[in-house]
């Protein structure tokens, strides 16, 4: 393989993965069960604070219970910061991430932490870590050059 035909193939590599990322908020927002099963491995593991829910029907299961079918939802997601191993079937992935609930609350935010694997030729999470910010009441402790500058683009801090 040439050096040209390796670049090729690992940038098209990392668009598979930013592509299977994109995928995860619009199925878990849709209710695209079908479409969201085919995102992770059969033995994936998510962990949220600590706690670990092991394999595709743990996760399904709680994914599925976790709201009504009718409330609505969205997943914002930044863009992925994806490292590729030189191995080329396994790969890293780091993306923030806001959940904003039907009441337009941002009532998550995040930053999914990805293990990923290369299953018969197509990419798979095979481990989410969701590291969450913790919520801090009242505004933000900025300070008095930091509100000039930035408090006209703001929501009120009050």
């Amino acid at each position: 393989m040439t050096e040209t035909d390796r670049l090729l193939a690992r940038l098209l590599d990392r668009e598979a993965i930013r592509d299977l990322l994109a995928r995860y908020p619009q199925a878990f927002d849709d209710r695209d069960w079908a479409a969201w099963e085919e995102l992770w491995t059969e033995d994936v593991v998510w962990v949220v604070d600590g706690t670990e829910i092991v394999g595709l029907d743990a996760v399904r299961e709680f994914m599925v219970a976790c709201l009504p079918p009718d409330y609505g939802s969205k997943h914002l997601c930044g863009n992925p910061v994806i490292e590729l191993a030189e191995n080329g079937a396994t790969a890293h992935a780091r993306t923030d991430v806001v959940w904003i609930a039907a009441n337009y609350e941002n009532t998550i935010v995040a930053r999914y932490v990805d293990d990923l694997v290369k299953v018969g030729g197509r990419w798979r999470i095979r481990r989410r870590d969701e590291v969450v910010m913790p919520f801090r009441p009242g505004p933000p402790p900025m300070s008095d050059a930091s509100k000039a500058l930035s408090g006209p683009t703001m929501r009120p801090l009050d």
